[in-house]
């Protein structure tokens, strides 16, 4: 076998062996989790110590059925709490539907101490956050 028809198998051998591999998978995760936007929330603006205070949020999940609500997140501070809320994207090409909301998505708080409670919903960068109060009396 002369040199040129070796280097010709050689690049036949090497391409079928790249070609044969197939289209390489991303590595990436297959799921993404993604800060959500909350529209509006609604609350009773007093109730008593020992009393459950329950806090519902409204807004946009994403464009189709490939996005879902994950979770909520409180941090709590001297008088004050914050919620984030979390979704999921689903990374995948078959992404159908029409736009999904949390149409009233609920989280009841216990034990909060007496007084003027901020509450603050974080947004994704760029957007301010949601604010109100609650009374908690005696």
């Amino acid at each position: 076998m002369n040199k040129t028809t070796t280097i010709i198998l050689v690049l036949i051998m090497a391409s079928l062996v790249y070609f044969s591999a197939g289209c390489k998978k991303d590595d990436g995760p297959d799921t993404v989790e993604y800060q959500m936007q909350v529209d509006t929330v609604t609350h009773t603006d007093t109730i008593t110590v020992g009393e459950l205070f329950e806090i519902t949020f409204y807004g946009p999940i994403g464009p189709n059925d490939c996005y879902s609500f994950s979770r909520f997140v409180p941090e709590f501070g001297l008088q004050s709490m914050s919620f984030t809320l979390y979704g999921i994207q689903e990374k995948r090409d078959d992404c159908a539907g029409s736009p999904k909301y949390m149409n009233g998505g609920t989280i009841g708080i216990e034990e909060l101490t007496a007084g003027e409670w901020n509450i603050i919903v974080n947004e994704p960068e760029g957007i301010t956050p949601l604010n109100s109060t609650l009374y908690v009396k005696e």
